[in-house]
């Protein structure tokens, strides 16, 4: 009797095991595809605002050339952009206006743009109705619109500095000459969205009034398409700037399906939260789901309770391959992150990381006001080398360059093969702009020594040049420009 006792009690404890780790099994998988999906939903969610500041810039270099009110241009920008982007809402321009202009520039409003313009402002309380403006030593009206409907013609004159919602982030834009998001508001049309404001000066910064190119964008089209899909997350988007008050932070907000008590006792609630990078955007995606009985295996679990001890083993080869599948699914994933990241030649980082890397740098470099450095290399007579000796000992003096070039470098600096001959070193910590000089020198020397190729001794030597962040250029653009520009000037000497 205690023989068959025992043998029953074991049988219930292998079994209640055997449960136990099926389901923790399961929650663990679960909770690496939470954090996968949370992952790509956060990247869709920075891409667009990345196509944001990208559009805005766009739009205000346009503003900065046009002469005033010669605006078909603009219109064309805005209406290619809008059919490729269907969060971006409309295209604003505001314009800065003293107190003492303002009855002209009402007057050249109504004779250019539309017989009834007016400066007012808008009251975004319950009654959501037009009100007259007080008098201020400036105001920022609202002159352009694309698309220009019949529902938002009356938005041309809404002076946006009467409005605590607008005011702070045009005023920050103008502060740090960079896109600025507003706190999120209901747009007209009943939706949640946001203004970016990027402040743009015509000539001379001192005599010239402010622009502000605007883009209107709706919230619920920034959200990625698989959120607004999912019915078992609960999800909030939220300007991090204004997060003490959640209700007006908020851009989006959806609940997920509702759990039972016992799920909730049972399962643990799975929490996802990161803050996209931009600086003028700083928007903070979170996500919860709840772990039900839905995202467990039952079937697989009463297959057990039934076959017992047979099943033990059944479950035991599915984790090993499940296991297995998993390994090989992360070294696929490793091996795809490595090759969209590196140079297949050299090793090195390709421009993908670098231009990756040079965002982190250049935003802590701004929030700290510290400084760093690009250096643009080009090998000279490299094709020489190739016509000479062949294009695959070509291969071989570049893998060991870029070998020579890691060599020299701080470990924490970024060694980059931008294409072809051409080798660019990202420096994240530079003192002082001599220590360029000094950093030239080195890279030069790590080249001196000759290179055995097919038994020959090839010397190799480079142009180089060297742009300084904030010096040289405040944005990646004109880093990679100015440093190219000094490169080619040097090329030109050798």
């Amino acid at each position: 009797m205690r023989l068959y006792l025992l043998i029953v009690i074991v049988w219930f404890v292998f079994v209640a095991v055997l449960v136990g780790f099926i389901i923790s099994s399961e929650l663990r998988e679960e909770q690496q595809q939470f954090q996968h999906s949370g992952d790509a939903l956060f990247q869709q969610l920075s891409n667009k605002t990345e196509i944001n500041e990208s559009v805005i810039e766009g739009f205000a270099s346009l503003l900065a050339s046009n002469r005033q009110h010669e605006w078909q241009q603009l219109r064309q920008y805005a209406q290619r952009i809008l059919r490729r982007y269907p969060h971006i809402h409309t295209f604003e321009i505001a314009r800065e206006v003293s107190h003492e202009n303002l009855p002209e520039f009402v007057a050249d409003m109504r004779r250019r743009i539309a017989p009834g313009f007016r400066i007012a402002r808008f009251d975004f309380n319950d009654r959501r109705q037009w009100l007259n403006v007080e008098p201020r030593e400036s105001y920022f009206p609202v002159v352009f619109m694309e698309p220009m409907q019949a529902d938002n013609r009356a938005i041309l004159g809404l002076d946006l500095a009467s409005h605590q919602l607008f005011r702070q982030a045009l005023q920050q834009s103008k502060r740090m000459d960079v896109p600025v998001a507003s706190p999120p508001f209901t747009l007209l049309e009943g939706q949640r969205g946001f203004l970016l404001h990027r402040a743009v000066r015509q000539g001379d910064a001192e005599s010239q009034p402010v622009q502000f190119a605007i883009l209107a964008v709706k919230a619920e089209e920034l959200v990625p398409a698989e959120l607004l899909e999912r019915d078992d997350f609960t999800a909030s988007l939220y300007h991090r700037d204004y997060s003490n008050d959640i209700k007006d932070a908020e851009l989006y907000y959806k609940s997920g399906r509702s759990a039972g008590d016992l799920e909730r006792q049972l399962f643990p609630r799975l929490h996802y939260e990161r803050m996209t990078m931009n600086p003028g955007q700083p928007f903070v995606l979170a996500v919860e789901k709840q772990i039900g009985f839905g995202d467990v295996n039952t079937g697989l679990i009463a297959a057990v309770l039934l076959v017992g001890a047979i099943s033990f083993g059944a479950v035991l080869v599915f984790s090993r391959l499940h296991h297995r599948n998993e390994m090989s699914r992360l070294q696929y994933e490793n091996r795809l992150y490595y090759l969209a990241n590196n140079d297949s030649l050299t090793g090195l980082a390709n421009r993908n990381f670098l231009l990756d890397r040079m965002r982190q740098v250049l935003a802590r470099a701004r929030r700290r006001e510290s400084r760093f450095a690009v250096v643009f290399m080009d090998m000279n007579n490299f094709k020489m080398i190739n016509d000479e000796f062949g294009h695959a000992s070509g291969d071989v003096l570049l893998r060991e360059i870029a070998q020579r070039f890691k060599d020299c470098t701080r470990e924490e600096d970024t060694v980059c093969r931008y294409q072809g001959d051409e080798f660019i070193v990202l420096l994240e910590e530079v003192s002082h702009r001599d220590e360029t000089k000094y950093i030239r020198e080195k890279l030069r020397e790590c080249l001196e020594a000759p290179f055995l190729i097919d038994g020959h001794a090839v010397y190799a030597s480079v142009s180089i040049g060297i742009a300084v962040f904030p010096d040289d250029g405040k944005s990646i653009e004109s880093l990679l420009h100015v440093a190219d520009q000094n490169m080619y000037r040097e090329k030109k000497n050798v």
